[in-house]
């Protein structure tokens, strides 16, 4: 994808409205390639529109210790036919790494249905350590998410919470 394709989906209007919702993963409920990350620590989101053509997953993973926790948000384009398109894959490990990214910037790959494989990386700054056990360290990270995607937050109650801005 070239960057002026990406540049405009960060572009084009996109709104989360609500605190998303965390459950246990089942294999059945999430579409390809998210169902093949259903394990029993693992929670997520339902794929939430933020617009017309784009959509947003939210994951956490659990562990005994907060390194053994991580964070996931994806940034997916709904194509006509119904596959999903990963615009930006958004990861936290507190064990390394910290907050980074994955786009499918300059490839040739088609990433129609999958994760970003291969595809560059980015290092996003963060001064501090989240827990994403932790709901408000959770809406942090969404918050992050949301401005490196250039999703509007609206902070309407909508029996969720708001998210913390």
């Amino acid at each position: 994808m070239e960057s002026d394709q990406l540049l405009a989906h960060k572009q084009a209007f996109k709104t989360l409205t609500a605190s998303p919702k965390f459950r246990q993963m089942n294999k059945s409920k999430w579409p390809k390639p998210f169902s093949r990350m259903a394990r029993p620590r693992v929670q997520a989101t339902d794929l939430i529109p933020v617009s017309d053509a784009h959509c947003v997953l939210f994951m956490w993973r659990d562990g005994e210790e907060l390194m053994d926790r991580s964070f996931y948000g994806h940034l997916l384009w709904t194509l006509p036919q119904g596959d999903l398109y990963p615009l930006l894959e958004f990861h936290y490990h507190p064990s390394h790494r910290g907050v980074h990214c994955k786009m499918p910037s300059e490839t040739t790959i088609d990433y129609r249905n999958r994760l970003l494989p291969g595809a560059p990386e980015l290092n996003l700054k963060s001064s501090r350590i989240f827990d994403p056990r932790v709901t408000d360290d959770r809406s942090a990270l969404i918050v992050l998410f949301c401005r490196a995607t250039g999703i509007t937050i609206s902070n309407e109650q909508n029996g969720q919470g708001d998210l913390l801005c």
